[in-house]
């Protein structure tokens, strides 16, 4: 049964995963018998202390690295290396754009030689659409702010169609406004698309509002310490959301794990208190 008390199997499963870094005489043991699910449709954000392996996690997932022990699997079908099922977005949306082409022949990119030029362009507008830049498709990407940069990225990996979108902290370069337009943007692209989503996040409150379920990574290795369920409703809004009691206390558990893995928090150390995680 899987996390949302249905029998179908999840879209996504991290099984057993760990991996270990060489050294010069020994190795560095980062992940250790992390287990991951998500289910189609759903939005996932992984969290965890700076350097806990989160971004390790994330490569592995969309096969990327492989790890040293366990399995990833896709649709029922175990990764052996990077897969058309996944799409990654990146923090670095500068550099994941190529400067000398339109923000459409970027957002296409990908596509060729898989689809005829007008399959591509009708994908590539499509795609431009669904995050509000069709009508910036024949721009460069310096003519666009870092918000409509971040967004070209993202209409680049949903223009391949990927069963699962992986963000490695994707609006962590942007300022507040800008990211709060980004993050209901991945809620409208899961309800829009049915899109599944992995979000890595260093923002508590970030992975709290965005997320269907905030999985907490600890330890040295690191491993899941606790998966969080937030029933916060499929429908969201900046303030009304965030100003609620039950937002508050899913942030305030998210940050005890985080700072104290789960440990009694001492008097010296306010919920309040900013993290980097």
């Amino acid at each position: 049964m899987n996390t949302l008390g249905t029998t179908e199997p999840a879209l996504v499963e991290v099984r057993g995963v760990g991996h270990d870094y060489p050294q010069a005489e020994s190795v560095h043991r980062v992940l250790d018998g992390v287990e991951v699910t998500a289910n189609a449709g759903e939005v996932v954000c992984i969290v965890g202390p700076s350097g806990v392996g989160k971004t390790t996690l994330l490569r592995i997932i969309g096969g990327l690295q492989r790890p040293t022990r366990g399995t990833v699997s896709i649709g029922g079908q175990v990764l052996e290396g990077p897969s058309a099922a996944v799409g990654l977005v990146f923090q670095d949306y500068s550099r994941s754009l190529f400067p000398w082409l339109s923000v459409l022949d970027n957002v296409t990119l990908p596509l060729r030689g898989k689809h005829s030029r007008a399959e591509r362009a009708d994908r590539g507008r499509t795609a431009l659409r669904e995050v509000g830049l069709l009508d910036a498709e024949a721009k460069r990407p310096w003519e666009l702010s870092g918000g409509m940069q971040q967004r070209a990225a993202i209409a680049r990996a949903l223009a391949y169609e990927p069963a699962v979108l992986l963000m490695d902290e994707p609006f962590a370069s942007v300022d507040a406004q800008t990211r709060a337009g980004l993050e209901d943007l991945t809620l409208r692209v899961r309800d829009d698309l049915g899109q599944t989503v992995l979000l890595i996040t260093h923002d508590i409150d970030e992975a709290v509002y965005l997320g269907d379920r905030v999985v907490v990574l600890h330890g040295s290795p690191a491993s899941v310490i606790d998966e969080i369920a937030i029933p916060l409703g499929r429908e969201r809004e900046q303030i009304a959301t965030r100003s609620t009691p039950e937002f508050a206390e899913l942030r305030a558990r998210v940050h005890r794990l985080i700072q104290n893995g789960g440990a009694p928090m001492s008097c010296s150390s306010p919920v309040g208190e900013p993290i980097d995680a």
